[in-house]
């Protein structure tokens, strides 16, 4: 077993290094029964899997969530499209716990008193194992910003509680020791890098880009933090194979995050564990 937060009460032990990045499965109950998400012993490859990022209150994205495919890669936007907090608690998270599969809650709020009471909110929920707070998509790239959302979620629950960072900070390396001194348990890095993507039709997208462009510069910024990091880290970015995977662990990540690769192949994280 890996212990992803061996400095938190409760721990976050996964039996896989392979982990599935926020909004890969969406909350997983809509593709449980074709992966066997609930099956003893479980064949997915996941050790664990991260939800699609949720505010406290349902939020419908306007223009509606879209991927588009690029050369290489995919753009996505449309991320904060989510059904709110309570159908987590209510429809989704009884199901969760009825498996061995740990679940982590990706939590977005506007600011840091809404993710606040979003995380005390999860706190003794049965089924959520854990609770990720990706940077990027609140604009956190400065250790001063980052420290104050940390701290925030950090007070409202004990909860283990990943921090994704983005690779786009001006000093990734600030950032980490900043996060970590506010409580992260465990980092996680990189998401998706800001893009622009042309339409089939010819008009413009900006959103997010993850797969195999980005996976050098992934690459370089865990190593990067690995050298000096003082908690787990999950590495993660344009990880498609085996070998990507291998190279995440040799930079010093304890377990690698898939995204695009599950979007494009349901069973990469079978396919990616065998091979390790």
């Amino acid at each position: 077993m890996i212990d992803l937060a061996p400095n938190n009460p409760y721990a976050l032990s996964i039996a896989s290094p392979i982990i599935a990045a926020a909004g890969s499965l969406g909350y997983g109950v809509e593709v449980a029964r074709h992966l066997g998400l609930g099956a003893r012993p479980a064949s997915s490859g996941l050790g664990a899997m991260v939800t699609r990022s949720t505010s406290l209150r349902p939020c419908k994205a306007r223009p509606m969530p879209e991927i588009i495919e690029t050369s290489a890669g995919l753009l996505y936007r449309g991320w904060e499209h989510n059904p709110g907090l309570r159908a987590v608690r209510e429809r989704f998270a009884p199901v969760w716990a009825t498996w061995e599969l740990p679940v982590v809650v990706s939590l977005w709020g506007e600011g840091a008193s809404e993710l606040a009471e979003a995380a005390a909110l999860l706190e003794g929920v049965a089924g959520v194992m854990g609770v990720e707070l990706p940077l990027a998509v609140h604009g956190a790239l400065t250790p001063e910003s980052a420290g104050r959302l940390v701290a925030a979620v950090r007070r409202a629950t004990v909860l283990p509680l990943i921090v994704k960072l983005p690779g786009q900070a001006p000093d990734i390396l600030a950032l980490a020791r900043a996060v970590v001194a506010h409580g992260a348990d465990t980092l996680a890095l990189i998401a998706g890098l800001p893009a622009i993507a042309a339409r089939p039709d010819g008009t413009l997208a900006e959103g997010w880009l993850c797969g195999p462009a980005i996976a050098p510069l992934a690459l370089a910024l865990v190593a990067a933090v690995c050298a000096e990091a003082t908690v787990p880290v999950i590495g993660m970015g344009g990880v498609r194979s085996a070998a990507d995977a291998r190279a995440m662990l040799t930079a010093g990540a304890t377990a690698v995050g898939l995204g695009s690769a599950i979007l494009a192949d349901l069973r990469a994280g079978a396919r990616i564990a065998g091979g390790l």
